[in-house]
C-alpha cells in the first residue's frame, strides 16, 4: 500500500509540486487512486481532503492580516479624496473668501481629482507585484498624506486644485491594488463578502469622518488657522500615521507570505487552482493586453462600475447641499451625513452574504441595489417638502446600494475571469471607471442646480440605473448560455475547458 502524507490537516492525499493544480488522491486501503475532483465549477468542493477546522482557522488568520490595513487604508483614502466638501460645509464663506473660490471653479477642484486617478490606475498595478503590497501602497499612502496636508495650506483655489489632481495620482494605486490582492488570497466563493467588509467598513467609517471633519473645524482660529485648514492638516496627519501602520503590517502575495506555515500555503493555493487554476503569477505581456482589451464582458463590468460611483461620489460631494435643501441646518446637514453611510453596512453585507453564498445569485443582487438606488434617488428628489422624514429616508437607500454594488461589481468581474495578469487589468480598468463616475459627479450635479435639487445628476443617476438593470439581466443569461455551451464541450471558457462563470 502506498503511504500517505502524516499531516493531521490532509486527509488522504498528496499533492504533485510540479503541478499544484492536480491533486491525487489514495485510498488507505489499497493502491487504486481516486478521481480528483474538477475544479473551476461552482459547485465542486475546492476544500476536499483538508479538515474544516484547519481551513476555518488558515482563513481567520488571513482575514485578521490582510483585511484590517486595507481598512485602514481606504477609509482614510475616502475621507481625504472628499474632505473637501467637509471643508466647503464646515466654513464655506471663510474657504470661498481666502481661496477666491467660486461657484464653477469648486466643481474644477472636485473634478480635477480624477484625471489623474484614472490615467494612473492602469500604470499603478506594474508596480505592486514588482515591490509587494507593503511598500507599494504604503508608500502611496504616505505621500497622498503629504499632498492632503498641503491642502490645508493652500493660498488660492489655483493650488488647491493642482493638489487634488496630485492626491488623484497616489490614491489611484490604493483601491485596484486592494482589490487585486484580496482575489489573489481568497477563492470564489470567499470574494464578495470579503470585497463587502473591505470597501463597505470603510465607507462606514468614512461616513463617520463627517463628524470629524466638523468636529475639527470647531478649531477655527487655533494659530491663526481657519477651521477648514485644520481639516485638511489633521486628516492628513492620520493618513500619514496609517502609512507608517501599512508598512509594518501589511502582507504580501500568497506564495511570497511569511506569517503563514509551508502547509498553510500549500493549502491556501490548492483552493485557488481548484477553484480556478491561477494561484501562479503571469506575467504581462503586449499580447495579453490586447486581448484583455478588447473583452466586452470587462468593459461592461466597467461601465457598471461608473454607474455606481457615480452615484457614490455624488452622495459624498452633494449630500450635505442635499440634506440643506431639504430645510436642515448647516450643523444639523453635518450631523446627518453619517447615519446612511453606517446603514450601508447592512445591505452591503446581506448583498454580499447571499452573493458567495449561492454563487449563482451575484446578478440578482447587483439588480436589487441597482433598484434600491433607484427608489432612494427619486425619494430624496421627488417628495414634497414636507415629507422630510421620507426624503432623508431616500438617502439612506441611495448611499447603501451604490456604496453596497460597489464590491458586488468587483467580486463578480474577478470571479468571472483567470490569470493573474487579467485580474490586475480587470481591477485597475473597472476603478479608472470609477473615476469616470466621479467626473460625471463633478459634472451632473451642478452647483447652479442646487436650489433645484440637482434635477440634472438625479434623473441621470435613475437614467444609467435602469441601463445597468437590463444590462446586469443580459449579462447574467449570457454566461448562463456559455456555461451551457461549455458543458457540452463546444466552447472553452476562460483558456480552461473545466472554468464556469458564476451567476
Amino acid at each position: 500500500m502506498v503511504s500517505t502524507r502524516t499531516t493531521p490537516h490532509v486527509v488522504d492525499e498528496q499533492i504533485d509540486k510540479k503541478d499544484s493544480s492536480q491533486v491525487h488522491y489514495i485510498e488507505h486501503d489499497d493502491d487504486e487512486k481516486a478521481s480528483p475532483p474538477e475544479y473551476h465549477d461552482a459547485h465542486i468542493d475546492i476544500d476536499h481532503g483538508y479538515d474544516p477546522a484547519f481551513i476555518h482557522s488558515t482563513t481567520r488568520k488571513i482575514d485578521w492580516r490582510l483585511i484590517p490595513p486595507l481598512i485602514a487604508m481606504y477609509c482614510i483614502s475616502s475621507i481625504d479624496r472628499k474632505n473637501v466638501s467637509l471643508a466647503r460645509a464646515a466654513n464655506n464663506e471663510v474657504m470661498q473668501k481666502e481661496l477666491n473660490l467660486g461657484t464653477s471653479r469648486y466643481n474644477i477642484i472636485t473634478l480635477l481629482f480624477f484625471p489623474p486617478y484614472i490615467l494612473a490606475e492602469l500604470p499603478s498595478q506594474l508596480g505592486l507585484r514588482k515591490f509587494g503590497p507593503r511598500y507599494w501602497l504604503g508608500s502611496a499612502v504616505f505621500l497622498w498624506g503629504l499632498v492632503t496636508i498641503g491642502l490645508g495650506f493652500s493660498n488660492n483655489w489655483v493650488a488647491m486644485a493642482a493638489m487634488r489632481a496630485l492626491l488623484g495620482m497616489f490614491e489611484a494605486c490604493l483601491f485596484p491594488g486592494a482589490a487585486y490582492l484580496i482575489a489573489c488570497w481568497y477563492p470564489r466563493k470567499q470574494m464578495a463578502r470579503r470585497s463587502a467588509v473591505f470597501y463597505i467598513t470603510s465607507i462606514a467609517i468614512g461616513g463617520l469622518g463627517n463628524l470629524l471633519g466638523y468636529a475639527i473645524s470647531l478649531m477655527h482660529g487655533v494659530r491663526g488657522l481657519s477651521g477648514w485648514r485644520w481639516i485638511f492638516i489633521i486628516e492628513g496627519v492620520i493618513t500619514v500615521a496609517i502609512a507608517i501602520m501599512g508598512f509594518l503590517l501589511l502582507v504580501d502575495f500568497p506564495d511570497r507570505s511569511t506569517f503563514l506555515s509551508e502547509e498553510q500555503k500549500e493549502m491556501i493555493i490548492t483552493r485557488i487552482d481548484r477553484d480556478r487554476g491561477d494561484s501562479e503569477a503571469d506575467p504581462m505581456t503586449m499580447n495579453k493586453f490586447i486581448s484583455y482589451l478588447c473583452e466586452p464582458k470587462i468593459w461592461l463590468f466597467a461601465m457598471w462600475f461608473c454607474v455606481t460611483t457615480l452615484g457614490t461620489y455624488s452622495m459624498s460631494y452633494f449630500l450635505p447641499r442635499i440634506l440643506r435643501g431639504m430645510g436642515f441646518t448647516d450643523t444639523m446637514s453635518q450631523v446627518l451625513l453619517a447615519p446612511p453611510y453606517v446603514w450601508a453596512v447592512v445591505p452591503a453585507m446581506v448583498h454580499a452574504y447571499f452573493a458567495d453564498k449561492y454563487r449563482n445569485m451575484r446578478a440578482w443582487m447587483i439588480l436589487s441595489g441597482c433598484l434600491q438606488c433607484i427608489l432612494g434617488t427619486v425619494l430624496y428628489s421627488q417628495l414634497p417638502e414636507r415629507f422630510k422624514a421620507g426624503r432623508y429616508a431616500g438617502t439612506f437607500l441611495a448611499v447603501g446600494a451604490a456604496n453596497g454594488n460597489v464590491g458586488l461589481i468587483i467580486s463578480w468581474a474577478q470571479c468571472s475571469i483567470r490569470n493573474q495578469s487579467k485580474r490586475g487589468f480587470t481591477s485597475a480598468l473597472i476603478v479608472a471607471f470609477g473615476g469616470i463616475g466621479g467626473i460625471l459627479a463633478s459634472l451632473l450635479f451642478m452647483d447652479k442646480e442646487s436650489k433645484k435639487g440637482y434635477p440634472t445628476g438625479v434623473w441621470s443617476v435613475v437614467g444609467l440605473n435602469c441601463f445597468q438593470v437590463i444590462t446586469v439581466i443580459g449579462l447574467r443569461f449570457f454566461f448562463a448560455y456559455r456555461n451551457r455551451l461549455a458543458d457540452r464541450g463546444k466552447v472553452v471558457i476562460e483558456g480552461d475547458d473545466k472554468f464556469r462563470y458564476q451567476l
